[in-house]
């Protein structure tokens, strides 16, 4: 079982320091980074590949940090968009997505890097079981009501200004 471990570890080691890296700077600039960690442990049933704590003034700004591993799937899409991969065409009401396939199957070792850091930001991306419930912890909190309130009226303010 050790064994596994250190294998996945290794394998998820750069999504998980990306991932650790997007709490780590949210925190930065929302709050106050309170812990780095990489190193992997068992928690349970499942692995915890890292952590990153962070203190807040007020709950709201957790939402946030909890969010801010997403970036790299917006990463991982302009680069694929750079690469010419995936193509999106806007049209309405629809975004219509088409995939080179003939160049996505010819095995290289350039093909092989790209799916490797493509897998790497799909991993660094992905929201763990505990930034979902950080994430609800600040929606569920009064200055996350009064978050949610303020972004509302903000919304309504603005289309009544351009109507």
């Amino acid at each position: 079982m050790k064994a596994t471990i250190i294998i996945k570890a290794v394998l998820f080691l750069p999504g998980t320091f990306l991932h650790e890296l997007a709490h780590f700077t949210a925190a930065l600039f929302l709050g106050k980074p309170a812990g780095f960690s990489l190193l992997p442990r068992r928690m349970g049933n499942s692995i915890v590949f890292g952590s990153t704590a962070a203190r807040v003034r007020h709950k709201a700004l957790s939402v946030f940090i909890a969010l801010a591993p997403l970036v790299w799937w917006v990463a991982l899409l302009f680069l694929l968009r750079h690469f010419r991969i995936i193509h999106f065409t806007l049209n309405k009401p629809a975004v219509r997505v088409t995939l080179p396939w003939e160049r996505l199957l010819r095995p290289s070792l350039q093909g092989g890097l790209f799916f490797w850091l493509a897998a790497q930001l799909l991993w660094a991306g992905r929201l763990s079981l505990q930034d979902v419930k950080t994430l609800l912890g600040g929606i569920f909190s009064l200055s996350g009501f009064v978050l949610i309130a303020g972004g509302v009226s903000g919304y309504l303010i603005f289309r009544s200004l351009l109507s």
